[in-house]
């Protein structure tokens, strides 16, 4: 309830102080709700599902709401018009990755998070098997970018999730496993200069971490992590421009590493945080997350310009079923093609945005893309809680959610993306353990 009353009067704040109309104020008071939702959750649940909505809230309602009031030139349809299709499809969307509350296991995630542990301390060497399969991963990423994901960024993924297994697992190599974790995730942001992993793998490590010690978590803790994480996306939207000016050429190809401006970004910035801690560029940095922009384009050419799609988008959700190997011409991830097709947005090789999964659903049905939105919040959840289903036969496998919910984070994506990080993800773990199992190795 008192979430509801905080919501509430964010709404007549915004009404009162900015002049909102009732749609932005709604979706503004809505993020708010989401959030407190989100922060609520954090160490008493695992809270990946409260923690996508709110990333969704960010990116569909409130950044949108906020461009509106401070430069409603930059949004390419009216505030009314985008409004009526993301609020109600954001809230189809909220429900449907909450829609599994009702059915929750008995058990505190907490508990399961116990069993991992109990289960793992008995098997302290895993965590080196792992921590191999990622170093492998990361070696085959370096010398070949371009191949396949199932040999290089899904093993990659384990040397993340060798760290989860030799912290609960208490192993005499822990502080081996998590130091080096924690030395090739920055050293694959300034060899790529991409830094989402970066920030979501440490976001994650929180989420479950702080779900492990729900005695320690405080209010001041929370405060402190929210204002720690917010000062370093602040951080990294200061020098990301700047180092992939210097470092990335016209194509992907064309993409070096330089530790050394790396490092003097950083110690320019944390010398002078006025650079950083300052009200244009924490505007500038606020509205990249601006998915409306996306959606909206794609609301101003759809169906005056190019007709809806009426789900032949959707045949994409078949493509991670055939491999490439199969299929020379398979579409990429990165959502290019729909771009393209769907908006008049300018795009090089360079750069990546995409619709989005609710922007998809507009694409395809009109607004008929609001049940389409439910039904993605529902795949998220049911996949979710399908996971802590199978945990309690395989204690470990919980510990195993960041990697399958790493591509489905946030909402600066496309369909192909997030339904085929997850399915595809899904296929590697189930393989992984059937083949270790084989040779003697139980996860």
């Amino acid at each position: 309830m008192k979430y509801l009353l905080t919501s509430a009067g964010v709404f007549g704040l915004a009404i009162y102080l900015v002049n909102s109309t009732v749609l932005e104020a709604l979706a503004v008071a809505l993020s708010a709700y989401v959030f407190l939702v989100f922060v609520a959750g954090i160490g008493k649940t695992i809270a990946l599902l409260s923690c996508i909505s709110f990333i969704a809230s960010l990116e569909i309602l409130l950044v949108p709401a906020v461009t509106y009031w401070v430069f409603p030139a930059s949004m390419p349809i009216e505030s009314a018009i985008y409004f009526s299709y993301a609020l109600p499809a954001f809230l189809a969307f909220y429900m449907g990755i909450n829609w599994s509350d009702s059915r929750k296991s008995e058990r505190p995630h907490v508990a399961y998070i116990q069993a991992a542990a109990a289960y793992l301390q008995t098997k302290p060497v895993t965590c080196i098997i792992l921590l191999l399969i990622g170093l492998l991963g990361f070696v085959v990423k370096t010398i070949a970018p371009t191949a396949s994901t199932i040999i290089s960024t899904m093993p990659s993924y384990c040397l993340f999730i060798s760290a989860f297994y030799a912290y609960y697992s208490r192993s005499a190599y822990r502080f081996v496993v998590i130091g080096l974790a924690g030395i090739v995730l920055p050293v694959n942001t300034i060899w790529t200069g991409m830094f989402g992993d970066l920030f979501f793998w440490l976001l994650l490590a929180v989420i479950f971490l702080a779900a492990g010690i729900p005695d320690l978590i405080t209010s001041l803790l929370k405060t402190t992590v929210i204002v720690s994480a917010v000062v370093f996306l602040l951080l990294i939207q200061s020098i990301k421009g700047e180092y992939r000016y210097n470092t990335w050429g016209y194509n992907r190809a064309e993409r070096t590493a330089n530790t050394a401006l790396m490092a003097e970004l950083l110690v320019d910035r944390l010398t002078h945080p006025e650079k950083m801690l300052n009200v244009d560029h924490a505007f500038l940095s606020f509205v990249r997350f601006n998915q409306g922009i996306m959606i909206g384009s794609a609301m101003a050419k759809v169906p005056n310009h190019e007709d809806y799609a009426r789900g032949d988008v959707l045949l994409s959700l078949m493509h991670p079923f055939v491999p490439r190997l199969f299929w020379a011409d398979k579409p990429q991830t990165g959502g290019y093609e729909n771009i393209r097709r769907f908006t008049n947005l300018r795009q090089t090789e360079n750069t990546s945005f995409n619709l989005s999964p609710l922007g998809e659903g507009y694409v395809n049905f009109g607004y008929g893309g609001i049940l389409f939105a439910l039904f993605y919040g529902l795949l998220l959840s049911g996949v979710f809680y399908y996971v802590l289903h199978l945990s309690d036969r395989i204690p470990s496998l919980m510990l195993w959610l960041p990697m399958l919910y790493i591509g489905c984070l946030t909402m600066e994506t496309d369909l192909l993306s997030t339904w085929g990080s997850l399915l595809n993800n899904a296929i590697f773990i189930a393989l992984l353990f059937w083949v270790l199992k084989r040779i003697g190795i139980q996860l």
